[in-house]
């Protein structure tokens, strides 16, 4: 599996294309941040890449600003849970009281295009040539999403903002719950492989193993 991470928005958030191997065209785009559009056109155009699909694993701007754009350029759909669908119109929605007016600074509008074709994510679906199963992760956002993707020999999980190394998203903002961070995290203690490499949605990758042996979020669930 060949995978591509682009730093993108103000936020400095993880943007990743991924296909099956060096010969594949066919390519995912995972979480594509305001900011996107520019660099992911020139690494597709670039490499004679077909993107099949934009794959968010939850709503918030910094992680789907620029999805209606690369949605409509390349005529895609966009797969992001149906409790986190409305912020890809109205994304100061998921960003608390200032939102709307923290939005508007840096696109001059509180709203955003709609993408044409948004789906809910399903389990699992075929995609690129890879397999990807959505695992639902209530927390950061109501509609927080860990992505595996799997090859048939290798797999990873795209963590978004529910882990990342050392330490997890906020619950702060409209949607977020550390009631259900805590039992997303005990969820996903129990149920993923400890050695699965982690791509999160902003900094380094990981491993569950790392994370459960220093994360200190990951202690006493």
């Amino acid at each position: 599996m060949l995978i591509q991470p682009i730093t993108v928005s103000p936020w400095q958030s993880n943007c990743y294309l991924v296909r099956r191997s060096e010969e594949d065209v066919d390519t995912l785009i995972i979480d594509p941040g305001m900011t996107a559009f520019a660099p992911v056109r020139e690494i597709v155009e670039a490499g004679g890449l077909r993107p099949r699909a934009l794959l968010a694993t939850h709503g918030h701007f910094d992680h789907i600003g620029d999805a209606y754009r690369l949605a409509d350029h390349f005529g895609i759909p966009l797969f992001l849970a149906r409790p986190d669908q409305h912020l890809v119109t109205r994304p100061g929605a998921g960003l608390g009281p200032r939102g709307d007016a923290m939005v508007a600074q840096f696109t001059g509008s509180a709203e955003a295009p709609p993408v044409a074709d948004v789906r809910d994510h399903v389990e699992p679906s075929e995609i690129a040539g890879l397999t990807v199963t959505p695992f639902p992760a209530p927390g950061h956002t109501l509609g927080s999403t860990l992505l595996t993707v799997s090859d048939g020999e290798t797999q990873v999980v795209f963590t978004g903002d529910v882990l990342f190394r050392g330490t997890i998203g906020r619950t702060d903002l409209p949607g977020g719950s550390m009631i259900q961070m805590r039992e997303t995290l005990a969820r996903i203690v129990a149920e993923f492989p400890a050695g699965v490499k982690l791509l999160p949605g902003h900094g380094e990758p990981t491993s569950l193993a790392e994370e459960i042996a220093s994360n200190p979020y990951l202690q006493n669930l």
